[in-house]
């Protein structure tokens, strides 16, 4: 374990634990051993964090792929770089490299996590959005197979574009992993892309559909202030 992965690990995890509820189902679907994709919708700026206790729970260490604009954040960079994710530099020539570094980190047995639609949801009802071509594409080249994930929860604690308030203690965040995909197709094919991609988050948004009736939706628009 890399040192600031493991003082990451050690300044966020109790803090978690403590502060909420934590409600995880199917981490018998995360693989101890070896590579593996894991998708996730993506609700909150907690979702990242919550994911990787999913991964951390089975005794492993998570892969992110992140866009540039967090690895620029003094506050935060030191932290990402050190613990080695993956950076997402969007619309440059250096853009593929993150897909290549992704596919070694897999040929290495690692666990990438990936959130398919590229950042948070803007649908006002956290539906997921058309995805991006990565995580497809990611799927493709590599022929791992894609574990599909999904959280529901933290739209209340850490929301997007919504009224910003103290985090109250105890509130619950469910993470639900369902069964790998097998995924086939030509990598160097955008039918495919977008044929695999529609296969994952369908996966996921039915996932997120069976954790919904459990948490309700407290999210307050800014205006509601």
């Amino acid at each position: 374990m890399e040192p600031t992965f493991g003082l990451a690990k050690a300044i966020i995890k109790p803090g978690m634990n403590l502060w909420f509820r934590l409600h995880m189902e199917g981490l018998e679907n995360i693989p101890r051993r070896g590579p593996a994709i894991i998708a996730f919708n993506h609700i909150a700026y907690l979702d990242p964090f919550l994911s990787a206790l999913a991964v951390d729970r089975v005794g492993r260490r998570p892969r992110f792929l992140g866009k540039s604009e967090l690895f620029e954040d003094k506050r935060i960079a030191w932290i990402l770089r050190g613990a080695k994710q993956i950076e997402v530099k969007r619309g440059t020539r250096e853009a593929p490299m993150a897909l290549d570094n992704a596919v070694k980190a897999l040929k290495d047995g690692e666990i990438i996590v990936v959130f398919p639609e590229g950042t948070i949801t803007n649908d006002p009802d956290l539906n997921m959005m058309q995805p991006k071509t990565g995580t497809a594409r990611l799927a493709l080249l590599s022929a791992v197979p894609v574990i599909p994930g999904a959280v529901w929860g933290t739209q209340n604690v850490w929301p997007k574009a919504h009224r910003k308030h103290w985090w109250p203690p105890r509130q619950d965040l469910l993470l639900r992993i369902g069964e790998p995909m097998s995924i086939t197709g030509d990598p160097h094919t955008r039918q495919d892309w977008q044929r695999v991609g529609k296969e994952i988050v369908h996966e996921i948004s039915t996932l997120v559909a069976s954790l919904r009736p459990i948490v309700p939706d407290r999210r307050r628009s800014k205006k509601a202030a």
